[in-house]
């Protein structure tokens, strides 16, 4: 019998599960909460690890034929001057890509069912199969009106109690009002409203992919909590001008940090970090950006004021602040940012994420679902993935207090300083153990 997986969002990290898990033989569902599939972000960065996971996933020849693969150029200061430089081995090249683009290259003609907004899930305790409880209709969870629908959820059922009782209470020679019967013809009206529009599904497998603030991970992992990290990031895409890097190119300021790399369709993705209050947002924020960056050097401020209105989005920069023992529960698994969310200082989030994926495929391949090997099977995905994750999110962390968050003046030139005084082979070197992942079925 064929196994099923239900995936829980479809990102680039559910979407790269699918394609594992549907590799491996499994029959797969991914559920969407958006009404729409749409991907969010401008560009992404991939990594030699990351192009290893996407060839175990059977798309790394279209990103490499799509991407724009080149070395970094270097390090500079907000005014310009170079700190680490001239970047050679093969293993630090980088494939940039448009996220739209990696989207469309990893959900192919793949239907995704969207408008299935997951508000809990169960695991296969006992025995009883892994579920998820879906709401039909929600609003979408990244919308202005999503904290009003939620808000409005009760008031939908007070609402049909009440409407009834109006209608009643107006028709013309009605009888006198049961209110016991009119309680209880409420409370059936509440319920089959309620039943339309919740339904669970059940599945082998459960696959929480919805990111950092993962449903999934809430439900079965209570006591995990996010962190906001005291910066906010501006991106954008942009067209190549005279002035844009051939490569990865990042500067380093008091308290902000600014990168921006080539990517597909002759275009430039930028990104610019600084520390903020959470949740500040601006009517009109390329103004905002450009003020965060008015005195850095001109090329880091063109390309801000190149990005049209509509082509600039801002985050505030999150983090899963619990550090999770396992990634599993019976018949439960998390990959990506619902796993590992970290900072973005590293590069390293959806790489790692296409890691998972890799990994999560290969272990699942032709198992039976009896004799407990689904359990050990999510036992090994545990061993490949918990600690070196982990490992990342620590080092991204460290990358932030170094690069972001430091603003002492004194400190500031001593970072620069030893940026300057230490060789970019050094640090190429010092990375490889990241870069140098394969997938198990090479290793083991």
């Amino acid at each position: 019998m064929t196994q099923t997986a239900i995936i829980v969002g479809a990102g680039l990290g559910g979407l790269s599960a699918a394609r594992g898990l549907e590799a491996a033989g499994w029959q797969v569902r991914v559920l969407e909460a958006a009404p729409q599939v749409r991907p969010l972000g401008a560009g992404i960065s991939i990594t030699e690890n990351g192009l290893a996971a996407l060839d175990e996933l059977g798309v790394g020849d279209e990103v490499r034929e799509r991407a724009v693969r080149s070395l970094p150029e270097g390090i500079y200061t907000d005014q310009g001057s170079p700190l680490q430089q001239d970047f050679h081995a093969g293993s630090s090249a980088v494939h940039a890509i448009h996220r739209g683009t990696l989207h469309e290259i990893l959900r192919g003609d793949r239907e995704v069912e969207t408008g299935m907004r997951v508000v809990s899930a169960t695991d296969a305790s006992g025995s009883a199969r892994a579920s998820v409880t879906i709401e039909h209709g929600a609003a979408d969870p990244d919308s202005t009106d999503a904290r009003s629908e939620r808000e409005r959820r009760k008031d939908r059922a007070r609402g049909t109690k009440l409407g009834r009782r109006i209608h009643r209470f107006l028709e013309p020679g009605d009888d006198p009002i049961d209110r016991r019967a009119e309680r209880r013809a409420s409370r059936d009206q509440v319920r089959a409203v309620e039943d339309a529009r919740f339904e669970t599904l059940e599945a082998d497998l459960i696959v929480g992919a919805d990111g950092i603030d993962s449903a999934v991970r809430k439900a079965l992992w209570p006591k995990a909590r996010t962190d906001y990290s005291g910066a906010t990031t501006w991106f954008g895409v942009v067209q190549a001008e005279a002035d844009s890097p051939a490569g990865p190119r990042m500067y380093l300021g008091r308290g902000a940090e600014f990168g921006m790399e080539p990517i597909d369709g002759g275009r430039v993705y930028w990104w610019g970090m600084a520390l903020a209050r959470m949740g500040g947002h601006a009517d009109d924020e390329i103004a905002a950006a450009q003020r965060q960056f008015d005195d850095w050097t001109p090329e880091v401020r063109d390309h801000i004021a190149a990005t049209p209105q509509a082509g600039i989005i801002r985050r505030d920069l999150f983090s899963l602040a619990t550090r999770l023992r396992s990634y599993h529960r019976p018949g439960v698994v998390l990959v990506g940012d619902a796993a590992h969310a970290m900072l973005p200082t590293l590069g390293q989030g959806g790489n790692s994420a296409f890691e998972d994926a890799a990994t999560l495929g290969y272990l699942l391949e032709g198992i039976p679902l009896e004799d407990h090997s689904l359990e050990q099977a999510l036992v090994a995905y545990d061993r490949e993935r918990v600690e070196r994750t982990q490992r990342f999110m620590t080092i991204a962390e460290r990358m932030a207090r170094t690069n972001t968050r430091m603003r002492s003046p004194l400190l500031v030139a001593a970072r620069n300083g030893l940026l300057n005084l230490t060789p970019a082979l050094a640090t190429e070197i010092a990375g490889d153990w990241m870069l140098a992942w394969r997938s198990p079925r090479h290793t083991s």
